[in-house]
């Protein structure tokens, strides 16, 4: 978790404490058994000052979750592993609608995500994403979680409180735990009735300590070389699954830290948390044998290293549990998203307290007709935005403008507005009212060398995609930005205002950025116009990014050249060309 206050302070005491108990080990040997006592009241004094140490760990702990309630979470993020949950439940819940690549990536759901993301654990980062792919389409279900966000929003010490558990179990372990969840621990235990065997030789010398000292110190020298032999040949063996197998024990203590907490008036689930840790609560006496070896910051210790090793104490353990983590495997994933669930919550109740303003959504359960509307509506990812106020009762829209003015800023705001809703139950905005939408967009589209799509190809294909999903039962929200660009004018009008009837006769909320003025004239009564403007002076080009009703009035893509500092002769012939061109399309 990262480096703390007196790190090496603590480091060279450590350090010394270990000196004393290998001092009293080899006074103990070589001169007087009475020695060991120096060793016995050092391993007293190792485990004191852990305790000392870990008391200020927590208390800066506790300081940076108080500290960091409400703000941006600046960390790097692992999106391939992050992902991971939600493959998996893709995987047991089948053809259940979820956002598809495309989308999240167009609406930079990646970037939104690390804006909300104000988890603590590596399940809770997990869930989180998992909840923002998957848009609910039960009003029951929305609200029931946006009342648990808002008990734990209502209830900012007791968050705070959940949070320090799950800021221990952390993020950086555990990167290969759904490889667990899928298959089990497959290993090979043939070897482990001698594993235990070697195991207990160090014990060996107390009784011939008594008895012949030299022999004693043979059988003690021997059992280190043998034992550390086959300590690493085994971790080597089955390194995989014992990193597994001490992050099963790290989530099981931070389950058994929130399910002792006193929460009262909370619905987040601490009930069925304390029945799933009852169920493993044999493996967890097994794991809980191994705990004392994490230290506050996930270290191990020297001197449980060596034991450890000394004594085979890890590949015991580890073989006698392997076949209880295999019987509950389900139980765990229960456990595991059960404190991912807790703590997305809590991070979207601290994503909420930082917001400036947002709303509850008013979601239309009506599925024969569509609506999209909302008043001052602005994009998460912006720090000064321009809200948006705008009405589609069961119409779509078409937006113009140029290049820069904040077309698409407009579309993705709708967008993640609409996954907000559906996921979060929650707009950025004075109001927002909505159909439950499924979401299909395409504004990022680019060529495909590797497929060897073109442009066109590519955008082509993914329309296609859109119009595939279009079910008259269910209202599509469908957000595009220049439709079928990539081709020549001619086709692409035309093409393009086929397309966008097509799409709004079968109960499909088109919303449309596009350059091409002439559609906003040819596409059907059930499309409204909307526009951005700019203003080009002559040193600066001024946009206000306010939404505007009806459709762009002035073309300025030339004027812009001018502005550039084309040559003269250039701008004036692009001009007159336009105009000409303008004057035979009417």
């Amino acid at each position: 978790m990262g480096y703390y206050p007196n790190q090496m302070r603590d480091y060279v005491i450590e350090f010394l404490i270990f000196l004393g108990i290998l001092g009293g080990i080899a006074l103990g040997i070589e001169i007087h058994y009475g020695y060991f006592t120096i060793s016995i009241l050092s391993i007293g004094l190792l485990f004191l000052f852990q305790k000392y140490k870990n008391k200020n760990i927590y208390k800066i702990y506790r300081a940076k979750i108080k500290e960091l309630w409400g703000k941006d979470h600046k960390e790097k993020r692992d999106f391939k592993n992050i992902k991971k949950l939600f493959e998996f439940q893709r995987g047991i819940e089948g053809d259940r609608f979820y956002i598809d690549d495309i989308t999240w990536e167009d609406l930079n759901m990646d970037s939104v995500f690390s804006k909300i993301d104000h988890t603590k654990s590596l399940p809770g980062m997990q869930y989180l994403y998992y909840i923002l792919r998957n848009p609910i389409f039960n009003k029951d279900i929305l609200e029931k979680r946006n009342k648990a966000i808002n008990e734990l929003l209502n209830n900012k010490d007791m968050s705070q409180e959940i949070q320090f558990p799950l800021y221990l179990l952390g993020k950086d372990e555990g990167k290969d735990i759904f490889n667990y969840f899928r298959k089990g621990i497959n290993v090979d235990s043939t070897y482990s009735k001698i594993y235990k065997l070697f195991s207990y030789l160090p014990l060996i010398v107390i009784v011939v300590l008594f008895i012949d000292m030299p022999k004693a110190m043979l059988i003690f020298l021997s059992s280190i070389v043998i034992n550390t032999w086959i300590y690493n040949l085994n971790k080597k063996k089955i390194y995989e699954e014992m990193e597994t197998f001490a992050y099963l024990g790290k989530l099981l203590k931070s389950a058994q830290g929130i399910a002792k907490l006193d929460i009262k008036g909370i619905d987040i689930g601490q009930d069925k948390l304390k029945d799933m840790l009852k169920r493993v609560d044999k493996v967890r006496k097994n794991i809980k044998k191994l705990s004392f070896s994490e230290s506050a910051g996930s270290e191990k210790e020297m001197f449980v290293h060596y034991y450890n090793m000394l004594l085979l104490r890890e590949p015991k353990i580890f073989y006698k549990t392997v076949d209880l983590l295999n019987k509950h495997k389900e139980d765990f994933y229960q456990i595991y998203s059960l404190v991912g669930k807790l703590d997305a919550y809590i991070s979207i109740a601290s994503y909420r307290d930082g917001l400036r303003y947002y709303t509850e959504p008013d979601l239309i359960g009506d599925r024969s007709n569509f609506y999209i509307g909302g008043e001052d509506i602005y994009h998460p990812l912006i720090e000064d935005p321009v809200p948006y106020s705008f009405e589609l009762n069961n119409i779509g829209a078409l937006v113009t403008g140029s290049n820069a003015s904040g077309k698409s800023t407009f579309l993705r705001t709708i967008g993640i507005n609409s996954i907000f809703s559906q996921t979060l139950y929650m707009a950025l905005g004075k109001t927002f009212r909505s159909s439950y939408f499924k979401l299909l967009t395409s504004i990022g589209t680019t060529d495909n060398i590797v497929e060897g799509d073109s442009y066109f190809m590519a955008e082509a294909k993914s329309l296609k995609r859109i119009l595939d999903s279009i079910n008259p039962s269910q209202p599509v929200l469908c957000i595009l930005d220049e439709i079928f660009r990539g081709t020549n004018t001619a086709e692409r009008i035309s093409a393009a205002k086929e397309a966008l009837n097509y799409m709004i006769e079968r109960n499909c909320c088109v919303v449309a950025a596009t350059h091409d003025l002439e559609l906003t004239s040819l596409v059907n009564e059930r499309y409204k116009n909307y526009h951005f403007r700019e203003s080009i002076e002559e040193n600066d080009i001024k946009f206000d990014y306010i939404l505007r009703d009806g459709p762009c009035t002035t073309r300025n893509a030339i004027a812009i050249l001018k502005y550039l500092g084309y040559p003269e002769e250039l701008y004036e012939k692009a001009m007159e060309g336009a105009e000409r061109y303008m004057a035979g399309s009417l």
